[in-house]
């Protein structure tokens, strides 16, 4: 008679139950640290691209303020085109990579600074009201932050900083040599620049993110580099002829402006270019001041 079978087990098939358990514990501790790889990765990318978030913030507060041009660039991208005379030393933790966000306006600027020029005395009775609002505006939107303000306006040593040069390299405008222009690619060069903070705890961003420059219009027309230069040159020959400049020479310097396109979208309003433009005339200045309180015009 032919011997049964013997019962074979559930638990007694496949590999014996110690290695089962090795086996389970050695693909559970594979599986844990690439959790925790992959966590500490995310980490790190997300500190790498908080310059981002922190440039957003200050877009939208500083886009009410009238300053719609924010850019972030990484401060050692600045220092290696800036000349000796308008370096800017690294100050914080992050050295040459921290964070710098170059401020700026176009002619979105003029009706809220008219508004706080009429509304806000520390504004409108100020000796220099665009460079105050500038100061005050600028300072607000990064309270609470470690931070280097510099302005445009500023030319010591210690405080220069060649903002168009920063402009350039952070992506914003073409700095054309040959007639001192930034050109923004849809602006043209109805633009300006205000001021640099300079956030030296928080890092800018990668190499690999640097934004190439726009390129030169006047590089791609005969007709407006044309213009340019003939403008150019008779603006410079008025500010060297011998008395000094006349009284209308600043219309020529507008006209180096103008002849990058007649009669562009983005020109700013006649006040605008007359306040920024005119400022040899006091008289000038306090017609426009007197306008935007309301007042009555002084005479000559």
């Amino acid at each position: 008679m032919k011997k049964p079978e013997p019962v074979v087990k559930v638990d007694e098939t496949g590999p014996p139950k110690a290695a089962v358990a090795g086996a389970v514990g050695v693909a559970v501790a594979v599986a844990w640290r690439l959790f925790i790889s992959r966590m500490r990765n995310a980490g790190g990318a997300g500190r790498n691209n908080a310059w981002k978030t922190v440039t957003a913030d200050a877009k939208e507060k500083l886009a009410a303020a009238g300053f719609d041009i924010v850019a972030p660039l990484k401060l050692r991208w600045y220092n290696e085109i800036a000349p000796d005379s308008a370096k800017i030393a690294p100050g914080g933790a992050m050295g040459e990579d921290a964070l710098v966000i170059l401020v700026g306006n176009s002619a979105a600027l003029w009706p809220v600074f008219c508004d706080a020029h009429n509304a806000r005395p520390e504004i409108g009775d100020a000796e220099n009201p665009v460079d105050t609002y500038v100061d005050i505006e600028v300072n607000r939107v990064f309270r609470g932050k470690i931070r280097r303000v510099f302005y445009a306006h500023e030319t010591k040593p210690g405080r220069l900083v060649a903002v168009q040069r920063m402009a350039h390299v952070a992506g914003v405008a073409h700095l054309d040599e040959r007639s001192h222009l930034s050109i923004h690619p849809t602006l043209g060069p109805w633009l300006a620049f205000r001021a640099v903070v300079v956030l030296d705890d928080a890092r800018g961003p990668g190499d690999g993110q640097k934004p190439r420059p726009p390129p030169n219009p006047l590089a791609f027309d005969p007709s407006a580099r044309a213009r340019v230069d003939e403008a150019f040159d008779d603006a410079l020959d008025g500010y060297e002829a011998p008395g000094g400049p006349s009284e209308g020479q600043w219309r020529l310097w507008v006209a180096v402006r103008d002849a990058v396109e007649p009669g562009h979208p983005a020109r700013y309003p006649e006040d605008q270019v007359a306040y920024h433009y005119n400022c040899l005339d006091g008289r000038e200045r306090a017609r426009i001041r007197s306008r935007l309180r309301g007042g009555f015009e002084p005479s000559d």
